[in-house]
């Protein structure tokens, strides 16, 4: 299939290695900076859109395309550039006590002074490291222990040059992306993807994140901003948005480590879904924020575990406009599959589609129960929906695997939840135990 141009005029930076080994340098125009940004940044703080890979070679050059806020234009910062690596160390056990070898990364944080203007593309030489199988850029702070001022952008090597992480894999997403929403949007319609993490980090992420921006970008249902920087969280900042899609996000969702800043960020999200706005998750965004009660209530439940990769999936609700592109039947897939413990309840959530656990064998040990079920009650739910106050709310649990991200049906399955969730697409969210 080929690839439409105007799907790769937002996706900065990830097609030139695999194009050309020393590609030209591109102009500087709307194609790498778009002129009209989806939202402004918070006060005092920037937008980092992309950084796209202008020449191969030492030193490694690239183009940064970024919008800030007016407190920071003319200030003197620095732009920071954080490599990693993995090298193979031995280290005790926690549970046994016994010395193993293990894989850990490896961290090495260089900075150089930048003057940020109001919206530019500028071009930048990246410095030089001795190791490096992935770096991130952000702008930061003129300190010494560079405070991040802007979400960062992550790129990883591939031959001479770092990418996006995603960029390889891309194709195929764009070549089984619905051609239509399931329904037309009442107005135009503005989404942040949230990808900050602090516990494991799902090499999907990237994947995932740029699939929902295509998903709004072909069907024309929403423009997508993606962010890891949680300040996007701010009041004023958050009303920009008609949805929120956290992706997969692990740890605290905003580790603030000034609670005030902390609340005040939980308090916001909180307050702008029951106002009558969006949010959306996918995979580990129920594998997060374990002592903040109100997210677990709002996102439907927590992680319980994920004992099952091989499934049969039973579609719970094949009348809901969400489970369209299952054309009312189950299917199989491999994935990793997650369970969920309280809040977790039918009483309060409608089922889409779970586990069908009548699939897998028996488990000799536990008459009645089926090979690794972790729930006494075998309710094992995969996606659903509910509301939040004026607002909606829908989850999916498919995402670990990358296949995920290029799979037609799971592509329609979420590209119906985000149209839900931002009030396009209507379905009865009555929960599946009052039906």
């Amino acid at each position: 299939m080929k690839v439409s141009p105007a799907l790769l005029i937002p996706l900065i930076g990830l097609f030139s290695a695999t194009a050309w080994a020393e590609p030209p340098a591109p102009a500087v125009s709307a194609a790498n900076a778009p002129t009209g940004f989806p939202a402004v940044p918070p006060k005092g703080r920037i937008i980092l859109w992309g950084a796209d890979a202008t020449k191969a070679g030492t030193p490694l050059t690239y183009q940064i395309s970024y919008l800030a806020d007016d407190a920071v234009v003319g200030q003197a910062l620095q732009l920071a550039v954080k490599a990693t690596w993995q090298v193979e160390k031995e280290v005790k056990n926690n549970k046994t006590g016994v010395m193993e070898k293990k894989k850990i990364d490896e961290r090495v944080v260089k900075s150089f002074p930048i003057t940020p203007k109001k919206q530019a593309v500028e071009t930048i030489a990246l410095p030089a490291f001795d190791k490096g199988t992935a770096i991130e850029l952000y702008f930061a702070g003129n300190t010494e222990k560079l405070p991040p001022l802007s979400n960062a952008v992550e790129l990883k090597k591939r031959g001479a040059l770092f990418l996006l992480p995603e960029a390889e894999e891309l194709a195929k997403t764009v070549a089984a992306l619905p051609e239509t929403a399931p329904v037309k949007p009442a107005k135009p319609h503005k989404v942040l993807v949230y990808t900050a993490n602090s516990g494991f980090k799902h090499d999907a992420i990237p994947l995932g994140a740029r699939t929902i921006l295509l998903l709004g970008q072909k069907s024309g249902a929403w423009e997508t901003l993606i962010s890891n920087d949680r300040h996007m969280f701010e009041p004023e900042t958050l009303a920009q948005f008609d949805a929120v899609m956290m992706m997969q996000n692990t740890g605290s969702l905003f580790g603030d480590p000034d609670k005030t800043v902390n609340e005040r960020l939980r308090k916001s999200l909180l307050d702008f879904v029951a106002s009558g706005k969006g949010l959306a998750g996918s995979h580990a965004a129920t594998d997060c924020s374990y002592d903040w009660k109100d997210y677990g209530a709002l996102i439907g439940g927590y992680f319980a575990g994920h004992p099952f990769g091989k499934i049969s999936v039973r579609n719970e609700d094949p009348q809901s406009p969400l489970n369209a592109a299952f054309k009312g039947a189950g299917f199989d897939i491999q994935d990793e599959m997650y369970t969920f413990r309280e809040p977790y309840s039918r009483e309060k959530l409608r089922i889409l589609l779970s586990i069908d656990i009548s699939k897998l064998p028996d488990d000799p040990a536990k008459p009645g129960f089926k090979m690794k079920e972790n729930r006494p009650d075998h309710d094992y739910a995969i996606s659903w929906i509910q509301e939040y106050g004026k607002g909606r709310v829908f989850y999916c649990s498919f995402g670990h695997q990358h296949h995920v991200w290029s799979t037609p049906s799971l592509l329609q399955h979420y590209l119906a939840g985000m149209q839900y969730v931002l009030g396009d697409l209507k379905a009865d969210a009555k929960p599946s135990a009052k039906k």
